[in-house]
């Protein structure tokens, strides 16, 4: 059977989920931890998910789309060209920016605070997650730095301290 890597948050690994399911693909779930760098990294060399894996082909590939175009192209998954391209809907796209902020604040929080998503288990997973994943309004570059003296990042007590002041919060 093929296996999946995914996060169980993570968008781009919902997709492929839902497309296996559409398929009616039989395969396998492994849900990565958050703080997991080691088993990604030696499949397909980086951090990423979801990630596809074809023990019998050995097989691997990463990139919710390209993994898409796998499983409909390949008849061993059934019917082909089941999958409809992307819309190009441009007022989805500008939807889903008009919400971003909004999304970050409610979800990011709730992700880690519970442990119940599998990625989050333990508390590595969910530091992790807190310390690259910055809360509105900071951005990416404030909240992660740079790697320079000038600019090392937020600290990793204050970066928790504003998720549970998000968490608390009600907006």
């Amino acid at each position: 059977l093929p296996t999946v890597y995914v996060y169980d948050h993570c968008p781009f690994c919902v997709r492929v989920r839902l497309a296996m399911g559409v398929k009616n693909v039989k395969h396998l779930i492994h849900f990565l931890a958050n703080d997991d760098i080691a088993s990604p990294t030696a499949l397909v060399g980086k951090k990423i998910a979801p990630i596809f894996e074809l023990p019998e082909d050995n097989f691997v590939m990463g990139e919710s789309l390209d993994i898409i175009a796998k499983i409909d192209t390949d008849p061993r998954f059934g019917p082909t060209n089941q999958i409809l391209p992307a819309s190009g809907r441009k007022d989805i796209k500008a939807w889903q920016k008009s919400v971003q902020t909004l999304l970050r604040t409610l979800q990011r929080p709730r992700y880690v605070a519970t442990g119940l998503l599998p990625e989050f288990q333990q508390i590595d997973g969910r530091h992790a997650f807190i310390k690259h994943h910055q809360l509105p309004p900071y951005e990416k570059p404030e909240w992660k730095g740079d790697g320079t003296q000038e600019n090392p990042g937020m600290d990793m007590d204050v970066k928790l301290k504003l998720y549970a002041e998000a968490m608390a919060a009600d907006p």
